[in-house]
């Protein structure tokens, strides 16, 4: 944790960094969360899986939140290097405090703090803010989806749903996403959001939708919508055998897979995806991941 005093426009605030640890000030973010979010990070805090790789950043007037970022740091594998990358999350400013330089003051101070440490940042803007993210020299960029038209076939491969509340299945969850490959070309996999949404946060709908093919060694986090059979993401420790995975999981009734990542190789038909009034804002060293090919950012790494 640290904590500053900070003047901005002639007012004192206090700032407070990665202060999960310190029950009544996550109880005043938890209670703005939801506020602006409807849902809170307490669950994620008591799992235990909140690790350093969320960064919380709120400014304070006494003892009152009154402007937050959060930073969520991802080591981020393209088919051609490594990438250390932010994204930018559950920004928020008091209706009392907008138009003060606040939410300025954070980003420029994350900018600051991991100046030479991180490749690019991106984040997810609604309709409200998207004339503001252009002045710190992000820019807006599409989103492709891969699907592709599924005819089942038949499989004898057992499927196994996992429950993470019994601890086997929990550590067999942690293997994969730990050890697993993803087949997907822009891999912004993170083991704490993987818990934050899979494990920590039920309410979400993850928790029952995680499954693994022990001949396969493949696990995939996935839900059927009708016809459509949606893999958020998929994992395997050997062979990629991820076609053999998804007719193994599809049922009669599936007609077609959706990827929620963007997959390295595949006969799929990418389509422009937007989810809701979000729209996508990367930094310039990212553009081209987007523009010179189609990608999505990873379903589950949204912030």
């Amino acid at each position: 944790m640290q904590t500053k005093q900070i003047t901005i426009n002639n007012k004192t605030y206090t700032l407070h960094i990665a202060y999960q640890n310190q029950e009544q000030l996550r109880k005043a973010f938890n209670t703005m969360t939801f506020d602006f979010w409807e849902f809170t990070f307490e669950s994620y805090y008591q799992s235990g899986y909140w690790n350093d790789t969320c960064v919380i950043f709120s400014l304070f007037e006494g003892e009152t939140i009154v402007a937050h970022t959060t930073l969520s740091l991802f080591t981020t594998k393209t088919p051609n290097k490594e990438l250390y990358l932010g994204q930018l999350g559950t920004v928020m400013t008091q209706p009392t405090h907008t138009q003060q330089g606040l939410s300025r003051f954070l980003m420029e101070y994350i900018f600051d703090a991991y100046r030479g440490q991180l490749d690019g940042y991106f984040l997810f803007a609604n309709n409200t803010v998207l004339d503001f993210y252009p002045k710190f020299g992000f820019s807006k960029v599409p989103e492709f989806q891969a699907t592709k038209m599924l005819e089942k076939q038949p499989s004898d491969y057992q499927v196994q749903r996992l429950d993470l509340n019994a601890n086997q299945d929990l550590q067999l969850f942690q293997h994969y996403i730990t050890k697993g490959k993803t087949a997907c070309r822009f891999d912004t996999q993170n083991y704490g959001l993987a818990h934050f949404y899979c494990y920590a946060n039920p309410a979400f709908g993850f928790s029952d939708s995680i499954y693994v093919i022990p001949e396969l060694k493949t696990l995939l986090i996935a839900q059927q919508e009708e016809g459509n059979l949606l893999i958020f993401q998929a994992y395997y420790l050997d062979q990629n055998q991820l076609d053999k995975a998804f007719h193994a999981l599809a049922t009669e009734n599936t007609t077609r897979i959706t990827l929620g990542y963007t997959p390295i190789s595949g006969d799929y038909t990418f389509v422009p995806y937007k989810e809701e009034d979000l729209t996508l804002f990367v930094t310039s060293t990212l553009v081209p991941f987007f523009t010179a090919q189609q990608t999505m950012i990873s379903l589950l790494s949204h912030t």
